[in-house]
């Protein structure tokens, strides 16, 4: 038996969250879990890794959680995904972490209504917005604004969930009822609905290197860690959505290198480094996701986690670091990663792109993958693939069947080796069906 006294909490550590422990573990850091609820979507349940923590726990009030870590010491406390945000800043303040984010703050990193409110008070450039519960009143906005198309999404979601681009009033009446009479991807009810002004979206200028599509989206990821308000980029990545539907899905990305895109990073550092403020988020991960309207950022929305779902091998090796090592730096060791942050910055070893796999076909999955043309494709670097159940049709990132990680020292190789891959993805769909 071995016994140590200092301990890291990490709430709900699904998707990417599932990493953080082996990440303290490799500092000889004991972890613990805590589970916000018990009623989790079976989408997260398969990330859980139970041999990773000393105990893992449901929380049901502070008493009680205190009781089972009496005789522990919690140093850090972090969330592993969204639908454990807010319980983390709680239990920050309840366990007097020194350094920590003001739990008063945390309806502002899930609730987009109240982030864009928060943005607007602070004077950062900011989405028009609407929330409720009255089909006719969010109507009557929409007709006072006049900014039809708009998007009409939930409170609280992630991954691209229930979200809808509607170009008339009929549109909106139907998305509203989809998304009134279901739960988002934590299964919670949506309440009210959020309504939002579509952004008619480009890229910089200075990035144009030829006209959009009107049905492709570009969005941009900026990912953080902070300390004390000190913020720094850990990666840039530009995203390209498609429509399905009325549904914006993801295609594909590209990693920005921080020194031939300078102006990028420039740019939305300091945009973003304003919303992060403006959010009250000054201590540890963002992820942050804008668009670029008239050549300049604005805001989608800020999480206080990491992006979910990614490989963070590929990041690794495309800029020597990724957002998980630098967070748990920060906090081991606040100097060196605020030394780490005045450094100057490097090109990119390898371009880096992650292809979402998109899926025409559903039905029950009869047999694996045959991935043996895809493993051949120049670049590839890991493939993430559903091999069991259902395979349903792609309208967002929950039903997304999986990614590919493509890396290259030429951008242009990559773009070839995505057209192989989306050439040959719905033969695999097929035979995985058939």
């Amino acid at each position: 038996m071995i016994y140590k006294k200092n301990i890291v909490l990490i709430v709900d550590a699904y998707s990417i969250g599932s990493l953080i422990a082996p990440a303290f573990i490799s500092r000889g850091f004991e972890c613990v879990h805590v589970r916000s609820t018990a009623n989790v979507n079976a989408f997260y349940k398969p990330w859980f890794r139970p041999a990773d923590f000393i105990q893992d726990v449901l929380y049901h009030s502070d008493v009680e959680l205190q009781q089972a870590l009496s005789d522990y010491s919690v140093q850090f406390v972090l969330a592993g995904c969204e639908f454990g945000v807010e319980l983390a800043a709680h239990l920050a303040g309840l366990f007097d972490i020194p350094r920590r984010n003001d739990p008063a703050h945390a309806v502002r990193w899930r609730d987009k209504f109240e982030m864009h409110e928060a943005l607007q008070r602070a004077g950062v450039r900011s989405i028009k917005h609407f929330k409720s519960d009255s089909l006719a009143a969010i109507l009557e906005w929409i007709k006072e604004q006049r900014i039809l198309p708009v998007v009409l999404k939930p409170i609280k979601s992630a991954g691209s969930d229930n979200i809808h681009i509607c170009t008339q009033e009929s549109e909106v009446e139907q998305a509203f009822e989809v998304i009134k009479s279901s739960q988002n991807l934590f299964l919670e009810s949506n309440e009210e609905i959020l309504v939002q002004q579509y952004l008619d979206n480009s890229d910089f200028n200075s990035e144009l290197s030829a006209s959009k599509s009107t049905d492709v989206d570009i969005e941009y990821c900026v990912n953080t860690v902070s300390v004390d308000g000190q913020h720094y980029v850990s990666e840039i990545i530009r995203v390209y959505r498609t429509r399905i539907g009325d549904s914006p899905v993801h295609d594909y990305n590209q990693l920005m290198c921080p020194v031939d895109n300078a102006d990028v990073y420039r740019r939305l550092s300091q945009y973003v480094f304003s919303a992060l403020d403006a959010l009250g988020i000054r201590q540890g991960v963002g992820h942050s996701e804008l668009m670029i309207v008239d050549d300049e950022p604005v805001l989608l929305e800020t999480a206080a986690r990491m992006p979910g779902g990614i490989d963070l091998s590929a990041y690794t090796r495309a800029l020597g670091h990724n957002q998980l090592s630098l967070w748990i730096d920060s906090l081991v060791n606040p100097q060196a990663f605020l030394d780490y942050r005045q450094r100057p910055r490097n090109k990119l070893y390898f371009h880096s792109s992650c292809v979402f796999l998109i899926a025409r076909q559903a039905g029950p999955i009869k047999r694996p993958p045959n991935l043996a043309r895809w493993k051949a494709i120049p670049g590839v670097h890991s493939i993430k693939i559903q091999d069991e159940g259902a395979l349903k049709e792609t309208v967002s990132l929950e039903n997304c069947p999986g990614h590919v990680f493509i890396l290259d020292r030429d951008r242009a190789a990559i773009q070839k080796s995505i057209e192989l891959l989306r050439e040959d993805e719905p033969g695999v769909y097929r035979e995985m069906l058939s």
